[in-house]
C-alpha cells in the first residue's frame, strides 16, 4: 500500500513538472506578444512621432565684439583687429503651461498604441532682460554689434509638430527651425524686436503649440517658478519624471493635474547647455544624460498582451489549488483519481491561459476572459462529474474554479492589491482544507489507497 501511495505522489510530481513546462511555453507566447507590441510601437514611432518633451523658453542674443590690439612687427607698431562672438542669454522668471490632450489609438495589425494630440499654451515672463544688454565698448573693445534677441525652445520629436505660434507685445513672430543652438540639439527660435533701452524692463512671450506624440508627455522646468496644468480624456495616467503633480483629479472621464516646481528644487537650469538632451519622461530618473523633466505616461491598463502575460504567472497557483481540492475530494469521498486524470485536468486549466491570450487579440479582454473561463469551467465540470461519480461531487469543484477565476480577474485589474488577494486566497484555501480534513486519520490513509 505504501508503495502505491509513493507511486501516486511521484506521478503527481511528474504531472506538475509537465504542466509547469506547458505553462512556461504559454508564458513564452505571451512575452512574444509583448515584444510584437513593442515592435508595433516602434513602427508607429518611426512614421508618426515618439514621446514628447517640451523645453523652453530661453531668450538669447548673439553679439560680435571688435577688438583692436597693438602688435609690433618688423619694429613697427601695427593695429590688428579681431572679432569675438558672444552669446548672451536670459532664463525666464515664470513659465506656465496650460495644455489639453486627447488620446487617439493607433494600430499596427492586432496591436494598439496610444498616441495623443496636444494643444499647449505657454506663458513665459522675464522680470528683466538686462543680461542681454550689449557689452560695453571699453579698453581693447572698439565696437560691439548685437543681433536682435531670439526666443529659443525645443520639442523632443519635431516630426509631431502641427503648428507653432510665438506672440510678443509687438505681435506674432516668425518661427524658424534652429539647428545651431547652444542650448538644444534641435529646436525652434523666433526673433524679437526689442529696443536696447527696453531691455531693463519686463518681457512676456506666449508659445502656442499643437503637436502629436506617442505614449508619454513631459515638461522641462527652466524658469524660476514653473507651473503646468494638463487636462486629458485619458482615465489611466501614470505620472512620471522628477516631480509628481501637486494636485490631481482622476475619474472615468479623464484627468486633470497641476505641477508647481521651483528652480530651488530643480536642476534643469544648471543642466542646460551641458551634455544633456530631451528624453522620454519615463527615462529621466534612470538616465543622467537627460534634461530633468516631469509629466505623464498614458499607460494602457487593459493591454491584452500584458494582462495575459500577468495571468499566466498565476497558472501554477491555479493548478496547485485545483489539485489540492481534488486530493481533498479523494480523501473525503474515497474516490480515487488517476494521475492521468490529474494530467488532463491540469492541461484543461493550462488551456485557459492559451485561450485567453489568443481571444484577447481579437475581442475585448473582459469578453475573452469570460469566454475562456466559461469554456474551461464547463469542460472541467463535465469531466469531474464522470471522474468523481456524480454532480454532487463535481459541483464543489465548479464553485471553487469559479471563485479562482473571479479572484484572478480582480488581481489582474488591480495590480496594487495582487499580493493581498493572493495571500487571502491561499489562507482561505488552507483553512478550508484543514477544516474539511480535520477528522481524517492520515496515518491510515495508506489503507484507503
Amino acid at each position: 500500500m505504501k508503495s502505491l501511495l509513493a507511486t501516486k505522489v511521484f506521478a503527481l510530481v511528474l504531472v506538475m513538472l509537465l504542466l509547469m513546462a506547458a505553462l512556461s511555453l504559454i508564458g513564452g507566447l505571451a512575452s512574444e506578444r509583448l515584444r510584437y507590441r513593442a515592435q508595433a510601437a516602434d513602427s508607429i514611432r518611426s512614421s508618426l512621432a515618439g514621446p514628447q518633451t517640451l523645453a523652453g523658453a530661453v531668450m538669447t542674443r548673439h553679439c560680435t565684439k571688435t577688438i583692436e590690439a597693438i602688435v609690433v612687427r618688423e619694429k613697427q607698431r601695427i593695429a590688428e583687429r579681431s572679432e569675438e562672438q558672444v552669446l548672451l542669454s536670459a532664463l525666464p522668471q515664470t513659465l506656465h503651461w496650460s495644455a489639453t490632450s486627447q488620446i487617439e489609438p493607433r494600430y499596427r495589425g492586432l496591436y494598439k498604441v496610444n498616441s495623443f494630440n496636444l494643444d499647449a499654451v505657454g506663458e513665459v515672463a522675464w522680470g528683466s532682460l538686462s543680461a542681454l544688454a550689449a557689452p560695453p565698448v571699453k579698453d581693447a573693445v572698439i565696437a560691439v554689434h548685437c543681433d536682435a534677441p531670439n526666443v529659443e525652445f525645443a520639442i523632443s520629436d519635431v516630426r509631431g509638430v502641427r503648428s507653432i505660434k510665438v506672440t510678443t507685445s509687438q505681435g506674432a513672430a516668425q518661427v524658424l527651425a534652429s539647428a545651431d543652438s547652444r542650448w538644444f540639439k534641435s529646436g525652434f527660435k523666433a526673433g524679437l524686436i526689442v529696443d536696447e533701452a527696453a531691455l531693463a524692463g519686463p518681457s512676456r512671450v506666449q508659445l502656442s503649440i499643437a503637436l502629436v506624440g506617442l505614449e508619454s508627455l513631459g515638461f522641462v522646468p527652466l524658469a524660476n517658478e514653473n507651473s503646468v496644468t494638463l487636462k486629458s480624456d485619458w482615465a489611466h495616467p501614470s505620472f512620471q519624471g522628477a516631480f509628481l503633480p501637486q494636485d490631481r483629479k482622476v475619474d472615468s472621464s479623464g484627468f486633470e493635474a497641476t505641477w508647481k516646481v521651483s528652480s530651488l528644487a530643480s536642476s534643469a537650469r544648471s543642466q542646460l547647455g551641458g551634455k544633456t538632451s530631451l528624453c522620454d519622461v519615463r527615462q529621466v530618473a534612470a538616465n543622467e544624460g537627460c534634461l530633468q523633466s516631469f509629466g505623464v505616461d498614458f499607460i494602457d491598463p487593459v493591454n491584452p498582451a500584458s494582462l495575459s502575460d500577468r495571468a499566466t504567472k498565476y497558472g501554477v497557483m491555479f493548478i496547485v489549488l485545483t489539485f489540492a481540492g481534488l486530493v481533498v475530494l479523494e480523501v473525503l469521498k474515497r474516490v480515487p483519481v488517476h494521475p492521468v486524470q490529474y494530467l488532463l485536468i491540469g492541461v484543461a486549466l493550462a488551456s485557459f491561459f492559451l485561450l485567453l491570450l489568443s481571444l484577447s487579440e481579437h475581442i475585448a479582454f473582459l469578453q475573452a476572459y469570460i469566454v475562456a473561463a466559461l469554456a474551461c469551467i464547463a469542460l472541467l465540470t463535465l469531466y469531474a462529474k464522470a471522474v468523481l461519480g456524480g454532480w454532487s461531487r463535481a459541483l464543489p469543484m465548479t464553485g471553487g474554479l469559479t471563485a479562482l477565476y473571479g479572484v484572478l480577474y480582480l488581481v489582474l485589474q488591480s495590480e496594487q492589491h495582487a499580493l493581498l488577494a493572493g495571500s487571502l486566497l491561499l489562507f482561505v484555501v488552507l483553512a478550508g482544507v484543514m477544516l474539511l480534513t480535520r477528522d481524517v486519520k492520515w496515518g491510515r490513509l495508506n489503507e484507503a489507497m
